[in-house]
């Protein structure tokens, strides 16, 4: 295995509205990873809301900082993205 292998691959319209694969490497990933967390420092004290659907890239980074950090990673309940008011009550419950 390399870094430069995929590590996974996101569809997208772009500007010209047909989809089209973009590899997304290992290396890309970790970098990604390891700059939140140098810039928004994570303990293990931290608990951090998973509430991108898990079909958005976005997801990757609430899945991993935490894990990279020994954070807690609280996964939000299926739709709560859409409910403020979950979100609301769910960050009070898990602190």
């Amino acid at each position: 295995m390399s870094e430069e292998d995929p590590a996974y691959i996101i569809y997208t319209s772009g500007s010209t509205g047909r989809p089209k694969g973009v590899v997304i490497s290992h290396r890309a990933i970790c970098n990604r990873l390891l700059w939140l967390q140098a810039e928004y420092p994570l303990t293990t004290e931290d608990r951090l809301l998973q509430k991108t659907v898990f079909s958005f890239d976005a997801s990757v980074w609430e899945i991993f900082v935490p894990l990279l950090a020994g954070a807690r990673l609280v996964l939000a309940q299926v739709g709560g993205e859409q409910d403020a008011s979950y979100l609301v009550r769910a960050v009070a419950e898990q602190r």
